[in-house]
């Protein structure tokens, strides 16, 4: 018996730009009819991808010093205005230009929040380094220069941020690092508002009322924080045995609230009997998101099955066992692509207060736009737009939309203002 000392070298057909079959693929910036040189020449069809190359380039501290003053401005500025008009435009006319591409985090991108004022466009968003990003400019100058900062408000995940209901100027933030923090823009300083006491991370936060907010834990529980009480008042309530991943609150009955994650089900609660469980809604597998619509009438629910999920209000209501709460709809929709990208979540769509916004792994990369019984309505496409928009969110009144991707780049869709 012979035994050969020559070890077998794996070679990668991928890096070899070959296909499973060892031949070799097209380049990307030609067609396949390129390749191909036996068709006549006459029909040859060139298709051009574009490339674009972004480079992130450092700034000196004091370029970094001027910036967080501009900001700042922004902010001080007493003419803040919320226009409660809501605009009416076509999807078609949503457009990225080269300026609205830009990183939002260093890191992988899990939530954003956007700004309701509509004299500026402040975009934030956090990363599972911590880091919470703010990004801002004028809405007479939607092609302009961003002023960009990011703060270092924890150490672990951040797994939620928003603007504050009560003090536009601040952002609040949670993590896995146990902490609820609130950042100050115009001062530009983080505070710590409290750390909860079993080192439990927090997953998820919404508003109630303007100084009061309901948390989610990993462990399975649900804050109900006072923060008009120093030191805060916090009420503790055990709603699930499993991890947390999102919560939210109805818009239309704030003292309603859905929540998602390693349970196969999407409860609602309300916290004026928290007693006992108000619906359950059955989804068979765990979820990576349930989200009311801006009405309040629907639940869309992501699972990990890659399906969505619309559950209706009103049924609820009429449903002979509240604990077993079925679909009105339910439809496939690939909500984890890998590891290393944020699974997808249907996010309610303000402006039209039945739809919601969702990525899709299709190419050409698309957000899609799904009303409450899992139609789609349409589809946001560009050429800058070359990455999947995993988390998604609107304005409350403008025609803008922003796309992040897990890299924590975000792509900004705005109309006619």
């Amino acid at each position: 018996i012979t035994v050969s000392k020559n070890v077998p070298v794996r070679r990668s057909r991928r890096l070899a730009h070959m296909n499973v079959h060892g031949n070799k693929l097209s380049s990307p910036e030609e067609s396949d009819n390129e390749m191909d040189t036996t068709k006549d020449q006459s029909i040859m069809s060139v298709v051009y991808r574009r490339q674009t190359y972004k480079r992130e380039l450092e700034i000196t501290p004091e370029e970094q010093e001027a910036l967080n003053q501009q900001i700042q401005t922004f902010f001080e500025q007493n003419n803040s205005t919320i226009d409660s008009k809501k605009s009416i435009y076509e999807f078609s006319d949503l457009q990225i230009t080269d300026e609205n591409v830009l990183k939002l985090t260093p890191d992988r991108l899990l939530f954003m929040d956007i700004h309701s004022r509509s004299d500026i466009l402040a975009i934030i968003g956090c990363d599972r380094k911590g880091t919470v990003g703010l990004v801002v400019k004028s809405i007479d100058d939607l092609n302009g220069t961003w002023c960009k900062i990011n703060y270092n408000c924890h150490t672990e995940y951040a797994t939620c941020c928003r603007f504050d209901n009560f003090n536009s100027n601040i952002i609040n933030s949670t993590s896995y690092d146990s902490t609820f923090r609130t950042c100050d823009i115009t001062k530009n300083q983080s505070i710590e508002i409290f750390k909860d006491p079993d080192n439990h991370g927090l997953t998820a936060f919404d508003y109630r009322s303007l100084q009061t907010c309901v948390i989610s834990e990993n462990n399975g529980d649900v804050l109900l924080a006072d923060m008009r009480a120093n030191p805060v008042s916090i009420e503790r309530f055990d709603v699930s045995k499993k991890r947390i991943r999102t919560l939210h609150i109805n818009p239309m009955q704030t003292d309603e609230f859905c929540i998602s994650g390693t349970d196969n089900c999407v409860k609602v609660w309300d916290l004026r009997n928290m007693s006992t469980m108000k619906y359950c809604l059955q989804t068979n597998y765990s979820c990576y998101g349930a989200y009311y619509n801006q009405a309040g009438s629907h639940i869309m629910a992501t699972t990990r099955d890659d399906h969505l999920m619309s559950f209706s209000c009103n049924d609820m209501q009429h449903a002979k066992d509240p604990l077993d709460i079925q679909p009105i709809k339910k439809i496939h929709h690939r909500n984890h692509v890998n590891r290393f990208v944020t699974p997808f979540t249907a996010q309610p769509y303000p402006i039209f207060e039945s739809y919601f916004l969702i990525g899709s792994n299709e190419y050409p990369r698309t957000i899609s736009i799904f009303n409450e019984n899992c139609q789609q309505i349409s589809s946001l496409s560009s050429e800058n737009l070359n990455s999947l928009a995993t988390t998604n969110i609107s304005h409350r009144t403008l025609p803008i939309i922003v796309g992040g991707n897990s890299g924590g780049r975000i792509h900004v869709f705005t109309g006619h203002i």
